[in-house]
């Protein structure tokens, strides 16, 4: 390894410790070997402890190779921006990390990304949306990254996983403190279907002032970015404005006025977001045709499945009292008929009813 890499390792575990520093730092237009040829003097004009530039400017090599040494113990690869699997789109975001650590398989980190993001108290609504638009994504080898917290973001994975996807956990953290603890088998997932990501040294523990920064990593590896159900003040909008920053998509999923989780998602619509009810509202942006989705017309069905579709509209979910009523069949025979429905891809199941998939 050339002595250019040594120093960004360095320059990454002693920034940590000075977060406002480093800020002050690269805003100024500096960068990794500048703060290596810089007198300390100089250097503490930024805000650099005294006690951080002795031990690193004299020893950088030594807590690089530490560091290395480290990782290979526990199953992370570092992978530097001039690597071959290091993301495209990465590199182009405002301050690109030098390099990211991997734990899983790192060819995840190829080919066509999609980032979910959304609320930790994510509701019945955002997952059964969920449910209904990322399998079709998912199939046609779109990668799901998400941050692996609780809610939206823990269903995003484990649909890609149910799915045989391939999905992108970026923690908020180093990769030998994940979060959040109480998803250990989700995360263990992740790894078997995808990879772990994060640009922080490995022993990093999460702490408040890295969400955003790894919310500009989910933005960053992502084509666009899907907000499903957000607060006015949440990490899900600091995320899209990420996004808009680093000149990739926002698409949103609408949701009921009255609720609070859609606040934040209805605005972003308002503000320019893409409007998403189904799966092919996402992959036309990815100019993709989705070739699981057949239309209506060209799927056989019976005299009475055509009759429950007469009955079911796009927006709204009917209950199997109401199509037995109107049909005048059994409860078995009627939850038959809109079984074969669902299995079609036509009809979907939401909250104890049904709904025509537009």
């Amino acid at each position: 390894m050339d002595d250019t890499k040594y120093q960004q390792i360095a320059f990454q575990l002693l920034v940590l410790n000075d977060p406002a520093a480093r800020l002050k730092f690269i805003k100024s237009g500096r960068r990794y070997h500048d703060f290596f040829a810089m007198e300390r003097r100089n250097l503490k004009i930024f805000g650099f402890e005294e006690k951080n530039l002795n031990k690193f400017k004299k020893n950088y090599k030594y807590a690089a190779e530490a560091e290395i040494e480290k990782a290979a113990k526990n199953g992370v690869e570092i992978i530097f921006s001039d690597d071959e699997h290091f993301p495209e789109l990465l590199r182009e975001i405002y301050d690109p990390p030098y390099y990211i650590y991997v734990m899983g398989d790192k060819k995840a980190l190829t080919g066509n990304k999609l980032g979910v993001v959304g609320s930790r108290k994510g509701s019945v609504y955002g997952f059964n949306a969920l449910r209904s638009i990322l399998p079709d994504i998912i199939f046609e080898k779109i990668t799901i990254v998400s941050g692996m917290a609780y809610g939206i973001d823990a269903m995003s994975h484990k649909i890609a996983i149910k799915e045989g996807g391939k999905t992108v956990g970026v923690n908020a953290g180093g990769l030998l403190n994940l979060y959040p603890s109480g998803n250990a088998g989700l995360i263990n997932g992740i790894k078997k279907s995808g990879c772990i990501i994060s640009e922080f040294p490995l022993d990093t523990i999460p702490r408040p002032f890295l969400f955003p920064i790894r919310n500009r990593i989910i933005a960053g590896l992502s084509k666009a970015v899907l907000v499903v159900e957000a607060e006015m003040r949440s990490g899900s909008l600091i995320t899209a404005r990420l996004a808009v920053e680093q000149n990739r998509d926002v698409f949103a999923i609408p949701g009921p006025v009255n609720s609070s989780l859609s606040t934040g998602t209805n605005y972003l619509i308002q503000q320019g977001a893409k409007l998403i009810r189904k799966s092919s509202d996402i992959l036309t942006e990815y100019g993709i045709v989705n070739k699981r989705i057949k239309a209506v017309s060209d799927i056989k069905l019976t005299s009475s499945e055509k009759k429950i579709l007469d009955l079911i509209g796009e927006n709204e979910v009917k209950s199997i009292n109401y199509f037995v009523e109107s049909l005048g069949m059994s409860v078995s025979e009627t939850i038959t008929l809109l079984m074969g429905l669902v299995l079609k891809n036509i009809v979907s199941e939401e909250n104890g009813g049904f709904r025509k998939i537009a």
